[in-house]
């Protein structure tokens, strides 16, 4: 334990290695910050859960209307002593508004006549998410986008199945409502994109560089100091290995941890879900293009959120030991470093490379490039040509499975191996 404990420590004392985790850190911070023009207005959807509930019902609809149209006689009041003029409605008033107008109305009047015009764009919408989601025929979808990718043959037929398995998890989803929650409107702000696409993604990206990093400086320590021939014909000898291996796994999880706490942390921050973490992932107002954010299970805000981040740990460690892998064949942390990010690459791109008449074109895109550069459509149905149900678990437990077995074998050979 000692020795693994040593081994973590040339790592987290690093100087590239700290730098980069302070300039990450400070980077995302800065993202964060600088993505809070909407901030303000992301208390009415949380006011609107704590009121009425998470649940959009028939009844807290009717009620939200009641308490609108208090709303509008009180802004009505304000308008008519100010400017001579009542409203059928804020979007009205916001309509007419003129600049110079502004002045007639105090800072906190301006907020609570926002208010109210958020507050109805939230209602409109929640009354009109069963017809918009009558209008959506999934199978019509899968056949556009066979035609998108140019798909024939067995692929055609493999996507076409796809969609019909997620034509019935559709259905399933309005049966029991799950669309019908309250959530910030994702047309407006896209805060699925800021957290998911855009926070993990970074989160993701600067793991996986500080993770190479690492784990090729603990594993090519003393080949690189030329302190080989000691360190391994002493007791432990080529043990060594595995205890590296070991310490580079700690690592990993102890920087992405740091990653995770100080982004995520302030994002949580600066954006207040409080009322929303019960929120159906799949809500309607998750909805931020042409199709609205779907998963494959019924899964809460919090829930997605968690199976995110486990399923981030998880590919950080297998990045980890693949890192490893080649680092005991290689024995140069800038050679490694350089040849990880070609095979990143290379798994990344080999989809577009298949015949898109064959079902490989969809086994190409089991891989861990293609996982981890996508983490807004995880557990989703919206990954295009990785329309399945099990995508996640089956991309991580094949590729588990591989690189144990490569991590194996590399243990073995190094034990075999000349060392001088």
């Amino acid at each position: 334990m000692r020795i693994i404990f040593h081994e973590c420590k040339k790592a987290f004392t690093s100087p590239i290695i700290l730098a980069l985790l302070i300039l990450f850190s400070a980077y995302n911070i800065y993202l964060i910050y600088n993505s809070f023009d909407f901030k303000e207005e992301l208390h009415v959807a949380n006011e609107l859960a704590e009121t009425y509930g998470v649940n959009i019902t028939d009844e807290s609809l009717s009620k939200l209307d009641q308490d609108l149209q208090k709303n509008l006689a009180d802004f009505n009041v304000i308008t008519e002593k100010k400017s001579s003029q009542t409203f059928d409605s804020a979007v009205d008033f916001f309509d007419q508004l003129r600049f110079e107008d502004q002045e007639l109305y105090t800072e906190d009047e301006i907020h609570f006549f926002h208010s109210v015009y958020l507050k109805e764009m939230y209602a409109g919408t929640a009354e009109t998410i069963d017809a918009s989601y009558k209008e959506f025929d999934i199978e019509r979808i899968g056949e556009s986008e066979i035609s998108k990718y140019g798909l024939s043959g067995t692929a055609a037929e493999t996507l076409r199945k796809q969609y019909a398995k997620f034509s019935n998890r559709f259905d399933e989803l309005q049966e029991n409502g799950e669309h019908k929650q309250w959530f910030f409107a994702g047309k407006q702000y896209f805060t699925h994109t800021l957290l998911f696409k855009t926070m993990f993604k970074h989160i993701i990206l600067e793991s996986i560089i500080l993770i190479v990093l690492a784990t090729a400086l603990i594993t090519n320590y003393e080949f690189e100091n030329r302190t080989h021939l000691v360190s391994y014909t002493a007791k432990r000898g080529r043990r060594l290995m595995v205890d590296k291996l070991a310490a580079s796994l700690i690592v990993t999880m102890g920087i992405t941890t740091f990653l995770l706490m100080i982004t995520l942390g302030t994002y949580f921050m600066v954006f207040d879900y409080s009322h929303l973490f019960k929120s159906s992932i799949s809500s309607a107002f998750n909805w931020e293009k042409n199709f609205p954010y779907v998963s494959w299970w019924n899964m809460s805000f919090l829930t997605y959120l968690i199976f995110g981040i486990v399923l981030m740990y998880v590919c950080m460690l297998l990045f980890s030991a693949v890192t490893f892998t080649i680092s005991v064949i290689i024995k140069n942390s800038y050679y490694t470093f350089f040849l990880f990010g070609a095979i990143f690459a290379v798994l990344f791109m080999l989809q577009g490379f298949v015949p898109t008449s064959s079902n490989l074109i969809f086994i190409t895109g089991f891989n861990l490039s293609s996982l981890v550069l996508n983490p807004q459509v995880w557990f989703m149905s919206s990954k295009g040509l990785l329309l399945f149900k099990d995508y996640e678990f089956i991309t991580v437990s094949v590729w588990t499975m591989i690189i144990i077995v490569l991590c194996i074998l590399c243990l073995k050979r190094f034990k075999k191996q000349a060392i001088v």
